[in-house]
């Protein structure tokens, strides 16, 4: 155990009633608990109904700063000294039981009912939440284009808890530097040890604050950043070292505006306000005020209220559980959330939650022999034991899904090096054509599929670079190409970079990719999520304007987009037009290099089929073609590319949906391969790559 002893004990006189009254049963926080818990899952089951809910959050963020630090600068004034290893044992004990039992259930969940094409994604989280690093994990998510359509996983929630986790391990060593700190000034001095902490933790909010804002305004992975979120815990810390408020009324008139504050934040704010920057302090300062003031107020008889104080006490369990049953109940049940469903995750996720904190969290936490016990090196050896369990169970998923990628991924290329008639797409091209020898065969394998793509980093223009430069990739012959041709577009135009290097080495053309996630290239203002993401795409559509203005040796700009792309901003206004879609591609085509305007060829997208369809391929297998096919007037809304090209005459359209399609259905299988890797978004390399000998001598037959 770590002791460090302090000669400014006598502080403790001075401990303001803030802090003295943090260690208190405080109903009010309980009451403040049950509102941060219920407005995130109120957000998570209708986010339509109350759009900011994910402050609740940020509410839980200033209570544990509030309740961690003042506990810390307590002990540190009355005993002289902080016991790192008995406060990091308390810790463990206090969130480790049930956490890691809903890891566990949730990795058994995703076996036994998650497609295993999602096995990969889920328990490489679930990893990543049992060490605490969850958020670190959807951090580079966010900003890696491979990662850009990653499904919600059921333990997706466990970032906020990471967050938290990192802040108390650093929070205890930090306070450690002020107890030595205050040693080498030595007593009598003006600098306290409670001036010390305060200036110190307010320093930290400073410059985790400006930070933040600066990362939210260039970056989607500020959200997930402990750097960005520091401050909120920093808040806490810092309430518990201000002095009570005498004034029962001016404590409610307080109390009454923080709740203000965080209402107005969770009824308002929506997943496009620019988070956490500014904006986070509405709901932190409000949180802040009910914590400084409410001791003894209106929210503390709320608080008082049996429900309320239920709810309060089980909200880490309600949080825990909620998020799991959101995503593994559409599995379960095979259909999207409907009214039924959520009613019945809310009659679930209460009593569950009821009865893992009394039945299973509370008996480890205060037993004197589970769990360690209460020596804080038997804790250790525990907790360390549970983790390694659950990343057990994680790792072996994830060995047997690499195992089976990379036999699917042996056998579909000895397949395609075979050249087998009615392969793929040829099975489409000629609806007469008949092999036997494809009889029983199905490539990649279902549950490989999300690592059957072509995809490189080198090909986009990452958000982590927190710029809109665009970055290209080449393939082909680096000298003594016939052509040159520039594909640009958004990940639906990636998606054919395994086709396109085909199609370079074939026709013996230089074929350059530039393409960012969810943008495309258009003059129309296309509305994302996050103001670093509609700026950045702003950033690289003039940037491939700009560039294919200079070019004077491109013979042909090839591009492609979603069909069920981002709505564009037009004016005050949110549209998803066709027109408006058509005139902005037909603008930026506009931009080519004059007198000379080489040809665009836009290559219209595939099918966007429902989502359910790759879990119905996994139980159908080999009847998949037919069992899971959709009609073609579902799935082939119209893109706008059709429309763009009858605008510029030096456009031409290539259309693949004969390949995709028969007559009336779309198939998610074709000529024994499958065709996406997800839900109708994006193809398997393997399918692309049967399209290539089509897709090239289209290209050719059109320059």
């Amino acid at each position: 155990m770590t002791t460090v002893t302090s000669p400014r004990s006598a502080d403790a006189r001075t401990t303001s009633s803030a802090q003295a009254q943090a260690g208190a049963f405080r109903p009010d926080i309980q009451a403040l608990r049950a509102i941060a818990v219920l407005s995130v899952f109120a957000y998570h089951l209708a986010p339509g109904r109350l759009s900011g809910g994910y402050v609740g959050v940020d509410v839980f963020f200033v209570i544990s700063g509030f309740l961690i630090g003042s506990h810390l600068l307590r002990e540190m004034e009355t005993t002289g000294r902080i016991r790192l290893g008995a406060f990091w044992a308390r810790r463990a004990k206090r969130l480790l039981p049930a956490s890691l039992l809903v890891l566990l259930v949730s990795a058994v969940a995703t076996f036994v009912w998650v497609p295993r094409s999602l096995w990969s994604q889920f328990l490489t989280e679930t990893a990543a939440s049992s060490l605490y690093v969850e958020n670190w994990r959807l951090a580079w998510a966010s900003v890696d284009y491979l990662a850009a359509d990653n499904k919600p996983s059921p333990v997706q929630h466990f970032w906020s808890l990471s967050v938290e986790e990192q802040f108390y391990a650093f929070t205890p060593l930090l306070l450690l530097f002020v107890v030595v700190l205050s040693r080498l000034i030595g007593p009598g001095s003006y600098v306290t040890t409670r001036r010390l902490a305060g200036s110190l933790f307010a320093l930290i909010a400073c410059a985790s604050f400006t930070y933040g804002v600066w990362l939210t305004a260039n970056t989607p992975e500020a959200y997930f950043s402990t750097f960005t979120r520091a401050w909120e815990f920093a808040a806490g810390v810092l309430i518990g070292l201000l002095p009570m408020v005498a004034s029962r009324r001016a404590r409610a008139l307080g109390v009454a505006l923080g709740l203000a504050l965080i209402a107005a934040a969770a009824t308002r704010f929506t997943s496009g306000t620019p988070f956490p920057g500014v904006a986070a302090l509405v709901p932190v300062s409000g949180a802040a005020l009910a914590i400084w003031l409410g001791r003894g107020t209106f929210l503390a008889r709320i608080g008082s209220w049996r429900p309320v104080s239920v709810v309060g006490d089980t909200s880490y369990a309600i949080y825990l559980w909620h998020w799991p049953l959101i995503i593994l109940v559409p599995y379960i049940s095979g259909a999207p959330l409907n009214v039924g469903t959520k009613l019945l995750i809310l009659c679930v996720t209460f009593p569950l939650a009821w009865l893992s904190t009394t039945q299973w969290e509370n008996r480890v936490r205060f037993s004197a022999r589970l769990l360690g016990g209460r020596s804080p090196r038997s804790v250790g050896l525990w907790s360390a034991a549970a983790m390694v369990v659950v990343l057990a169970v994680a790792a072996t998923g994830l060995a047997t899904q690499a195992i089976s990628a990379a036999e699917s991924e042996r056998k579909a290329t000895a397949l395609l090096s075979r050249n087998l008639p009615c392969l793929g797409a040829a099975e489409l091209a000629d609806p007469t054509c008949e092999n036997p020898d494809l009889d029983g065969v199905l490539v990649p394998n279902p549950s490989d599929l999300e690592a059957d793509q072509a995809n490189r980093g080198e090909c986009w223009s990452s958000s982590a670079a927190r710029t809109g430069d665009v970055v290209m990739c080449r393939l082909g012959p680096k000298t003594g190409y016939s052509r040159r041709l520039l594909a640009v577009g958004d990940s639906h135009n990636d998606q054919l970079v395994g086709a396109y290097e085909d199609i370079a080495h074939e026709f013996g053309w230089r074929i350059d990719v530039a393409g960012r996630v969810g943008c495309y290239w258009t003059e129309s203002d296309l509305q994302k999520n996050s103001t670093a993401d509609h700026r950045m795409c702003q950033e690289w559509r003039r940037g491939i304007s700009a560039y294919v203005e200079k070019a004077d040796d491109l013979d042909a700009i090839l591009t492609s987009k979603a069909r069920n792309s981002s709505p564009i901003l037009a004016g005050d206004e949110v549209t998803t037009s066709v027109a408006e879609t058509a005139d902005g591609l037909a603008r930026a085509w506009a931009h080519r290099r004059a007198p000379r305007k080489v040809p665009v060829i836009a290559i219209e997208d595939n099918p966007a089929m429902p989502e359910g369809t790759m879990a119905c391929v996994e139980a159908k297998l080999l009847d998949a073609a037919s069992a899971c096919a959709q009609p073609r007037r579902k799935v082939l809304p119209p893109s706008g590319l059709a429309e763009a090209v009858a605008i510029d005459p030096n456009a031409v359209l290539v259309d693949l949906t004969d390949l995709y399609c028969e007559p009336r259905l779309c198939r998610p299988v074709v000529g024994h391969v499958i065709v996406y890797r997800d839900d109708g978004e994006h193809l398997t390399l393997t399918y692309t790559r049967t399209l290539a000998p089509y897709l090239g001598r289209a290209i050719e037959d059109a320059l």
